[in-house]
Formats: C-alpha cells, sequence, structure tokens
C-alpha cells in the first residue's frame, strides 16, 4: 500500500464522515462514528474497498459512496438495510478483484455497456493476452428464508414430487427463484459483450450465506437442476440455457457482512466484512459451471479463488440436496 493510496482512503473515510451518513438517520452511523469497534472493522475496509475501486476505475468510490448514502434518511427501514447489505456483497467482490495482484496488464471498467444496451454487468476485466471477463455480482435477501430454516421443522432444498402432507411440521421451500433471476439478468447483461467479442467470458458471482448447498442445488440438482437438462425453468418445453453465462460463483459470505455491520466476531478467519479470503482458505468459492457456455481462463479463476463445486463433494454442505429434516440439538 502506497502513502498515496492511504492518503486517498483517509480522504474517502473523512468525506463520508462528513456526509448524510453521519449527520442524518442511517444504519451505518455508528459503524463510521470514530472511537467504536465497528469503525475500525466496519470503516476502515469500507474506505479501503473504495480506494482500491478508484485506483483502477476513477469515480468509482463517488459513485459508491452516493449510492450507500442514499440509504438512509428512514430511522430503521429494512429495506434500506436490505440494500446496504447487498452493497456490501458487491463491494466484498469488486474490491478483491481490484486489489488483486493481476500476472499480465489490466484494465477495469464500471458497469460498461456495448452497443445500444442499456444494461450493463457491475464491471469488466480486460487482461493481456488473455481477454475480457465480465462480473455480475447478487446477493439474494435471505432474511425470511433464514428465519424459517430456524423454525420449520422440514426444508425443501429442491424441487422434488414430495406430498406436503405426508411431511409432519413446518415446511420451508427452496429459494431456487432468485437464481433463476439472477441467470436471466446476467444473460441479458452479457449477451452484448458476446456478440461483440466471441471470446468474452462472464462469470455471476452469487453472494450466499453458509447454506451453500441451496444455490447448489438449484443449480445442480440432477431432477431440476438449471444448468442441467432437466432444469425446472424450460421454455417450450426445453431448458433455457444462459448462454451468455458461463459459470456462476457461490460465495458464502452474507452472514459474514450481517455480523461485521453488527460489531461481532466473523468466523472462518474473516478479519473484516470485506475480508474475501485467501486462496485455498476456508469456506472456498464453488465454481459451477454452465455446460452451454464457454469455459474460464485459469487467469480469471485463481483471480476468483474459484474451486470447482465437483472437487468440492467430499463436504456435506457442497453436495446438491432435496429435503433436509431439521433436529433441535438445543440441550435442556
Amino acid at each position: 500500500m502506497t502513502d498515496a493510496f492511504a492518503k486517498h482512503a483517509a480522504h474517502l473515510l473523512k468525506d463520508i464522515q462528513d456526509g448524510p451518513i453521519r449527520t442524518g438517520w442511517h444504519w451505518l452511523n455508528y459503524n463510521f462514528t470514530p472511537g467504536t469497534p465497528e469503525f475500525v472493522s466496519v470503516a476502515h475496509p469500507t474506505a479501503m474497498a473504495l480506494a482500491a475501486g478508484d485506483a483502477v476505475m476513477p469515480g468509482f468510490a463517488a459513485e459508491q459512496v452516493k449510492r450507500l448514502e442514499s440509504l438512509g434518511g428512514t430511522d430503521r427501514d429494512m429495506g434500506h438495510y436490505r440494500q446496504i447489505m447487498s452493497w456490501y456483497c458487491e463491494m466484498l467482490v469488486i474490491g478483491h478483484l481490484a486489489s488483486y495482484q493481476w500476472p499480465a496488464e489490466v484494465t477495469f471498467a464500471m458497469e460498461p455497456v456495448v452497443g445500444e444496451s442499456e444494461k450493463n454487468p457491475e464491471i469488466l476485466i480486460r487482461l493481456d493476452d488473455v481477454g475480457a471477463l465480465g462480473v455480475e455480482v447478487k446477493a439474494p435477501d435471505l432474511g425470511r428464508h433464514q428465519l424459517n430454516r430456524k423454525t420449520n421443522d422440514w426444508q425443501l432444498v429442491g424441487r422434488v414430487p414430495a406430498d406436503l402432507a405426508d411431511l409432519d411440521g413446518g415446511v420451508t421451500f427452496p429459494r431456487d427463484n432468485p437464481v433463476k433471476d439472477f441467470l436471466i439478468s446476467a444473460d441479458a447483461k452479457f449477451a452484448g459483450f458476446r456478440a461483440a467479442d466471441p471470446a468474452f467470458r462472464s462469470v455471476l458471482v452469487i453472494v450466499w450465506d453458509d447454506f451453500v448447498n441451496e444455490p447448489l442445488t438449484a443449480l445442480m440438482a440432477p431432477g431440476s437442476g438449471l444448468f442441467t437438462p432437466n432444469s425446472f425453468f424450460q421454455n417450450n418445453g426445453k431448458p433455457v440455457e444462459f448462454p451468455n453465462v458461463d459459470a456462476a460463483l457461490l460465495v458464502r459470505h452474507q452472514h459474514q457482512v450481517i455480523e461485521g455491520l453488527a460489531g461481532r466476531k466473523l468466523g472462518d478467519g474473516r478479519q473484516h466484512l470485506l475480508d474475501y479470503g485467501l486462496p485455498g482458505q476456508f469456506p472456498p468459492p464453488a465454481l459451477v459451471t454452465n455446460p452451454f457456455g464457454q469455459a474460464l481462463p485459469e487467469e480469471f479463476l485463481d483471480s476468483l479463488h474459484a474451486v470447482p463445486a465437483e472437487k468440492l463433494s467430499t463436504a456435506a454442505e457442497y453436495n446438491p440436496s432435496e429435503i433436509v429434516m431439521w433436529f433441535d440439538t438445543t440441550p435442556n
């Protein structure tokens, strides 16, 4: 980290402190107040990620701070809180890629567009002698779903022909529709880039919580997975292929953002809520390749710390599943 970079991060932090996050109601007011524990674990990492983005995409920080500041003004608005969480999930990925030590000359574009399309992914990365990678980041709202996991006896992880009348107790239904919607959106955003450059590659990053078997099931379950011939999402009796999305990367981090914002200790060795982790560190980001897409170059896989989901199948949470029965293991 250079002195210039550190000074820019400090300047960004001061600008945030002088703005509406501190002067009006905002979920992050406490986090950006000097002297609070979260000032170190939230405010400083936020400023560093913004500075990293600015270093490769001038103007990035100003746009992102403006967006973050807009998520306030209404006391304890849960819609704003969910958008803040989504903002941090995007910043997790973009900040990591912006500060990554690339093996060759690299350029970044923020919210790029191509042709006459008004649809754009988060970023476009061009790596010399390798090509271009489009990156879209999504984080579903899991709030009610997380509550249902804790309170219902049964959870349908995939789409199975189960008779609910046979299940004694409450049932939590799959959260696969957001995954489908993310793929639809990403496929449309990447389409123009693929048309302009057949060598263009793309990845949809989905930031979930620790229950990564849920999006894995949505994508890979043999009987209904979105990346299988038996996809539950079909058009005229044929599975929708999403040919412009080469892979989905599943990152287990939503719970880390929630804990980090609340000032609680993070798990899995993460130092703060924007700590993407090191190569080989648990939990690995799981890569699910689209059989109707194109292979990602190793340079891009390395930058994302991506591990093919097939290589993680020895761990239970990295296997598609259909139904879970929850037991209360709380000691009496």
